[in-house]
């Protein structure tokens, strides 16, 4: 088994980008969504218009939304019940477990689900080691100076997607 870098397969500078036909075009049934920096700020528990405006439409296509979240807190779970879906904290990303344990209680493929995660070293190389497409936002707000650091280390891989291919 070769070693999966950490290079999204599509990036894009929010969600939004990525639409329903983007997802059905590729035969994706079950789209995963990490919360921080992701899908809301760090610090805003509250599912804004647009946010549940897109979710209705990814459900609409015939997507499932699940949230799967790094957070120790209640924040996956806040946002699960607004969105109207399931989800997993402490997924423990880049590890695999959660989110293979998500695929088989769902019977879904890896060629049919997708992640979407604003950080490299966590969203993207969990995605490429379940063998699931992996899609990268910015993040949307950096208040924390140790994560602006950890942005910065992902430089590289965020270049070499540009590099190999072009964004949404």
């Amino acid at each position: 088994m070769s070693f999966p870098w950490p290079i999204p397969d599509a990036a894009a500078p929010d969600i939004y980008r990525f639409t329903p036909r983007f997802f059905t075009n590729r035969g994706i049934r079950l789209l995963l969504l990490d919360v921080d920096n992701t899908i809301a700020p760090y610090g805003d528990d509250t599912v804004p218009p647009r946010l549940a405006e897109w979710a209705n439409g990814i459900r609409q296509a015939g997507i499932e939304i699940y949230i799967l979240s790094n957070n120790r807190g209640d924040r996956p779970s806040i946002f699960a019940e607004q969105l109207g879906c399931g989800w997993i904290g402490r997924a423990a990303k880049p590890g695999t477990k959660a989110l293979l344990a998500v695929l088989q209680e769902k019977a879904v493929e890896p060629g049919q689900a997708a992640l979407i995660g604003d950080q490299i070293y966590t969203d993207v190389l969990c995605a490429r080691r379940a063998g699931i497409l992996a899609l990268l936002v910015q993040p949307i707000r950096l208040q924390n100076p140790l994560l602006a650091l950890r942005y910065g280390l992902e430089v590289p891989f965020r270049a070499a997607y540009r590099w190999r291919s072009t964004k949404i």
